[in-house]
């Protein structure tokens, strides 16, 4: 998933529906994303992708679902008697970015400025009472329609400073830290040096550490949260 890091966050959310959700080889598969379309679920249990899907599949599936329960839209028509009415979006709205990209307010196509807003959407399913905390993506004007009687929460996305190559920018307290490691370091191996002057045993002790390095096994618990991350990442960068 790395080529696409350069896209907008709207370009990602197109590339990733295209190749791996309406793709005709991915509605071959039979998920519980097909039981949100059939019964208009709102909440999904993610637990149940396929383990056999690759991982940008599962990326992109992961992605697909959590888009049903992290927005919604508004019909702000009556918010001076604070009355806003919420729904959660239709599979159009979610593979077009209505209420992600677009302003959420029911009529409306802003796509500029927009705001998040979190919002309580207490609904009925299935016989039963349900609440969730969601977002609400609104215009400047239909920002203010929702704040009129009480104010919302706003969640802002904190800034990633990049440095030209694109790593992100080390602060100045993690260089001294790694500085002050380096020099623990230095001090450690001068130490080893003075206590072992035969150059005979500093080679053993290279060459097994040389050979305990090419026999180690992988790690594939660390593996597996490196990956876990990875998916973290790009939802957050594409969850706005």
């Amino acid at each position: 998933m790395e080529s696409i890091d350069s896209l907008s966050s709207q370009q990602r959310h197109n590339f990733i529906l295209k190749n791996f959700i309406l793709s005709s080889k991915s509605n071959q598969h039979n998920h519980d994303i097909d039981v949100i379309r059939e019964h208009h679920r709102f909440l999904w249990d993610e637990n149940g992708i396929s383990d056999d899907c690759s991982w940008e599949e599962r990326l992109a599936r992961r992605y697909y679902c959590k888009l049903f329960k992290e927005y919604c839209i508004a019909d702000l028509t009556r918010y001076k008697e604070n009355k806003v009415a919420l729904r959660w979006r239709t599979k159009d709205e979610v593979v077009n970015g209505k209420g992600q990209f677009k302003c959420g307010s029911r009529k409306c196509e802003q796509q500029e400025n927009l705001r998040t807003w979190e919002v309580n959407f207490a609904y009925r399913e299935q016989g039963q009472h349900k609440n969730a905390l969601v977002k609400i993506r609104l215009c400047p004007k239909h920002s203010e329609e929702l704040n009129y009687t009480s104010r919302k929460r706003e969640i802002k996305r904190l800034k990633k400073s990049k440095v030209p190559h694109g790593g992100l920018k080390t602060s100045s307290k993690e260089i001294q830290k790694k500085s002050t490691e380096i020099k623990e370091e230095i001090a450690d191996s001068s130490s080893y040096l003075q206590n072992n002057t035969q150059g005979k045993e500093l080679k053993d002790v290279t060459h097994g550490n040389e050979d305990k390095i090419w026999s180690r096994k992988p790690d594939i618990g660390l593996e597996q949260s490196s990956r876990e991350s990875d998916f973290e990442r790009y939802l957050e960068d594409l969850l706005l």
